[in-house]
């Protein structure tokens, strides 16, 4: 797609990250990553992101097979 960028990265089990960004200097950039995320996605489940204050329309997050991930107990983890 035109002016979309994307960065994708396979984490495990099949689960895969992708960014998609686009839609800069456009009048409804909503729009352009509604279809792009359609376009990746395609008949796949997935699970998509969206920056919380829901001021950036330029940025999603896609994650697919999210349950298949390893998950543990959340205890005292920090980054």
């Amino acid at each position: 797609m035109n002016g979309i960028e994307i960065f994708e990265q396979e984490i495990k089990n099949g689960c895969k990250v992708a960014i998609l960004r686009g839609g800069l200097n456009t009048d409804n950039p909503t729009a352009i990553l509604n279809d792009a995320v359609s376009t990746y996605v395609g008949e796949e489940g997935y699970n998509e992101f969206v920056e919380i204050f829901l001021d950036n329309p330029w940025v999603r997050v896609i994650v697919s097979e999210i349950n298949e991930l390893d998950y543990k107990p959340f205890s005292n983890q920090r980054l």
